[in-house]
């Protein structure tokens, strides 16, 4: 059992998270500090939490159900419509017919009323668009590229939702990552204040010594403190992301490291192309001037002839009285078809037609300059990364040359061959150097999350 006890461990840790996730995203936000357990993050979570919780995203989620039922709504103007009809008619006055009487010894015109007082119609009507100029059919295709829209847009919410999330959790590992350096700096200082009132008592060190060491300590504890409420802030601002209660607690289990980006083996022309193939700004705009295209065609469309079948069956009763019957109505039963050919709107028609046409050049402008817009954000990040990288690695080594050089100044300054001025410039230098770490490490990784979006691979 003890030998499996890792894996097991890893089983139950994932089943956490997911539980946690759930919850988060499911309850609302008053019962998940109720839990009572401080939320375990890492990156991988952060992003699930972001999707789940952010509600940009639902709302992007919302418009896309609202595309799709536009798509079954607009196929429904291809299919035919049936329906029921029933009215009654009540003739206060009869209309009255003349007509000259061909009786010579008559009065010289003849009246009768036509019609009954009460009419009672009910039927059913059938009707099917033969041809409306396309306009039924590119209806339809355009509602159906508004979802292919929809599901861009929401691509475009989710990376920028993913994107500030981990660039949130980023910043609150940078936090973290200077308290580690600020307690570096403290247990460094107490180190040396303790080494110069060691040497003190046998006669090696002054009072000023002493005092220097006292002095150089009570200055970097304020940096500690700063650092802690950095962290606060960072990580209030990452619960404001993650859409989170703001006394849940958060139990962040890892911090900021160096990864070899896979990426920095490829070319930048060949991530630029992938960037043109992935980037959902760039099929948004692709949907866009396909929907251009088709509202050219719906356009055109008022300029065509519309042709319509419709069928109608119904039963009709006349009646000086109310009292209907079976026997009072009588069926018809009748076929159509009918044309419209539009001949003169006032040049409406004509001006749709050259707007749409318009909208279309626009859009290709646009995408010219997104293209350009995407070849700089890939190159912009690329280059980024090779930079921070070449900081990441270089700043190890002065970590180790600084750590060395703090060494060698207290063995020297122990043997009395240096000052303690030497050793405080040492550790000063070292707090330095970790500083320089942290933050070019912070950068490293905020410049993979910049080509990851520019990519679409968050």
């Amino acid at each position: 059992m003890i030998k499996h006890w890792p894996v097991q461990q890893g089983k139950f840790r994932k089943l956490f998270l997911a539980v946690t996730i759930t919850l988060s995203a499911l309850l609302p936000n008053w019962i998940t500090p109720l839990l009572g357990q401080p939320l375990p993050l890492d990156l991988e979570t952060v992003r699930q939490l972001a999707v789940a919780n952010n509600p940009q995203l639902k709302m992007a989620q919302k418009d896309r159900d609202r595309a799709r039922s536009q798509v079954k709504a607009a196929f429904g103007g291809l299919l035919p419509t049936v329906a029921t009809y029933s009215s009654y008619q009540r003739a206060w006055e009869l209309p009255t017919i003349f007509f000259d009487n061909p009786d010579p010894n008559g009065p010289p015109k003849i009246s009768f009323k036509v019609g009954q007082t009460h009419t009672l119609v009910s039927g059913i009507k059938f009707e099917q668009p033969l041809f409306l100029g396309g306009a039924a059919w590119n209806g339809y295709q355009l509602a159906k590229l508004g979802y292919n829209l929809s599901e861009s847009q929401y691509e475009m919410t989710r990376e920028t939702v993913l994107l500030d999330a981990t660039t949130a959790y980023l910043g609150l590992l940078f936090a973290r990552s200077l308290i580690d350096m600020s307690q570096q700096a403290v247990e460094t200082a107490e180190e040396n204040l303790q080494q110069v009132q060691e040497m003190e008592k046998v006669g090696k060190a002054s009072r000023f010594d002493v005092l220097r060491a006292e002095v150089q300590l009570a200055s970097v504890k304020p940096q500690l403190i700063s650092a802690q409420n950095n962290v606060r802030l960072a990580e209030s601002r990452l619960r404001m992301v993650l859409n989170l209660p703001a006394n849940q607690k958060l139990l962040v289990t890892e911090s900021l490291q160096y990864i070899p980006d896979p990426f920095m083996n490829e070319k930048v022309e060949d991530l630029v192309q992938r960037a043109f193939e992935n980037r959902p700004e760039m099929q948004a705009l692709l949907t866009q001037k396909a929907m251009a295209q088709k509202q050219v065609a719906i356009s055109k469309s008022t300029l065509a002839p519309k042709v319509l079948f419709s069928t109608t069956y119904q039963y009709q009763g006349e009646k000086e009285t109310t009292d209907f019957t079976q026997d009072d109505f009588f069926k018809s039963f009748n076929s159509s078809i009918s044309m419209n050919l539009p001949l003169f709107s006032g040049w409406q028609n004509q001006t749709q037609v050259q707007q749409a046409k318009i909208n279309q050049r626009i859009l290709d402008d646009q995408e010219a300059m997104l293209r350009q817009a995407i070849r700089g954000e890939v190159e912009s990040a690329f280059f980024t990364i090779q930079e921070a990288e070449e900081k990441v690695l270089s700043q190890i080594k002065l970590v180790e040359q600084a750590q060395e050089a703090l060494r060698l100044a207290r063995l020297r300054y122990r043997e009395g061959s240096s000052t303690q001025l030497d050793v405080m410039n040492a550790e000063v230098a070292l707090n330095q150097a970790r500083m320089s770490h942290y933050q070019s490490l912070f950068e490293y990784n905020l410049a993979r999350t910049q080509l990851q979006k520019a990519l679409n691979q968050l």
